[in-house]
């Protein structure tokens, strides 16, 4: 008679790790390299969607008004370029023009005031410190002859590096067209690219991720505006104050450093550079180096501790020491990029902290009462004899009350 045969079982079976999916991993890896590999291509497209973003209220203000769509965003596109074109026409060549002009009369500058200026100095460092070092400028030229092979080296690095700078220039110039065009056919089919990400949310999770979406475009608006008002002030003080100052193209300068207001700290120490160098080329006389330096610097410790906080921090909520921070850890983590997103990123961090502080309150960890509270009302209650109340025998016993949950009543 055979014997039965029992079901083999693996004697690892019930060790076993649960099998990981590995497709999800490997088609995130791919997503990120391929991102990686054109991260070119997206930056020129999310420049694209964000002028999109930024111009579409106008878009859409124009077509309410009856104005055919793809007429409105050319209209829209065509005043802000014939504005930024104006203002830069008049702020560039203006400064351009009086660089050069400036720069024409260095020679002259160098032999009447700097060079007497340098002989004086170096021969009171002489008679001051014993050192023997030449006396005169012209002793100095002759030592530095020797390295004549250097300097021409250093010119023809100059020579190319204003090549590759004209090369830069056009290849700037042509992203700049394909991020035009792109915005332009982005905002022809801005509210179908809208209702299609929509139609991506979950449908159980769509009313609060379209809530929050919403603050998120609310604030960085605000944010948007706040930054033209912050621009077109510090514009307004630079160019009224340069001028007062009677620094050459003052006018064009302060316009030019209120363009470039929206990079921080980068944005006024190019302005900075500039009015100084125009101060101390000038041949009038009426203008000085050191009250130039002086009212830039107060202008920009008025725009960080006033303009920037108040303006900004009032229009997205945030206060002027979280905008000043924000500022300084954007700078430290990435740099010239991190000074650009900082306030923009702290604005919609503040965003999703509040949904999150909400959610925090609306939980059952959140709302249930203390231990001790609860001992006490339990022991009150206890002491207090509860009153008899007698019923007609003829009376129906009342039904049982429900059963109580058990969280209790503190569950949300």
């Amino acid at each position: 008679m055979e014997t039965p045969r029992t079901a083999s079982v693996h004697p690892r079976s019930h060790l076993e790790p649960p099998r990981v999916a590995l497709l999800p991993w490997i088609t995130l890896a791919l997503v990120l390299g391929l991102a990686w590999y054109f991260r070119g291509i997206l930056m020129l497209m999310g420049a694209a969607v964000a002028l999109a973003w930024v111009l579409a209220p106008a878009v859409d203000w124009l077509h309410a008004r009856k104005v055919p769509r793809p007429l409105a965003i050319l209209a829209v596109l065509l005043l802000v370029g014939v504005v930024a074109t104006a203002l830069l026409w008049i702020a560039v060549p203006d400064i351009v023009e009086h660089l050069t002009q400036l720069l024409a009369t260095v020679p002259t500058r160098i032999q009447q005031d700097w060079l007497p200026r340098a002989n004086n100095a170096l021969v009171w460092l002489r008679r001051r410190t014993h050192l023997r070092i030449p006396t005169t400028t012209d002793a100095w030229i002759g030592q530095l002859a020797s390295r004549a092979s250097s300097v021409a080296q250093g010119s023809l690095s100059v020579v190319a590096s204003a090549a590759s700078l004209s090369i830069v220039i056009v290849e700037k110039a042509v992203e700049l067209l394909i991020v035009l065009a792109l915005s332009f056919y982005t905002l022809s089919s801005w509210h179908g690219l809208l209702d299609g990400v929509t139609d991506l949310v979950p449908v159980r999770a769509r009313d609060r991720v379209l809530t929050v979406v919403g603050k998120v475009d609310r604030v960085l608006g605000r944010f948007v505006r706040g930054q033209f008002q912050v621009m077109g002030i510090l514009g307004t003080f630079f160019a009224i104050g340069l001028d007062r100052l009677h620094v050459p193209a003052g006018l064009g300068l302060g316009i030019f450093a209120g363009l470039i207001a929206f990079i921080p700290y980068l944005g006024f120490f190019i302005a900075l550079g500039l009015a100084m160098l125009l101060a101390s080329l000038d041949t009038t006389g009426q203008c000085s180096v050191g009250a130039v330096a002086g009212f830039m610097v107060l202008i920009h410790l008025l725009d960080i501790l006033v303009v920037t906080p108040r303006i900004l921090g009032g229009s997205i909520g945030l206060s002027p020491v979280v905008v000043i921070i924000s500022l300084l850890a954007g700078a430290q983590a990435l740099g010239f990029m991190g000074l650009l997103v900082a306030v923009p990123a702290a604005a919609v961090l503040k965003v999703l902290l509040d949904e999150l502080v909400d959610w925090y309150k609306s939980t059952r960890f959140y709302g249930l009462a203390p231990v001790h509270t609860l001992h006490a009302t339990t022991t009150l209650d206890s002491t207090v004899p509860a009153p008899r109340l007698t019923a007609p025998p003829d009376a129906q016993a009342p039904s049982a009350p429900p059963p109580a949950d058990e969280d209790g009543p503190w569950r949300l």
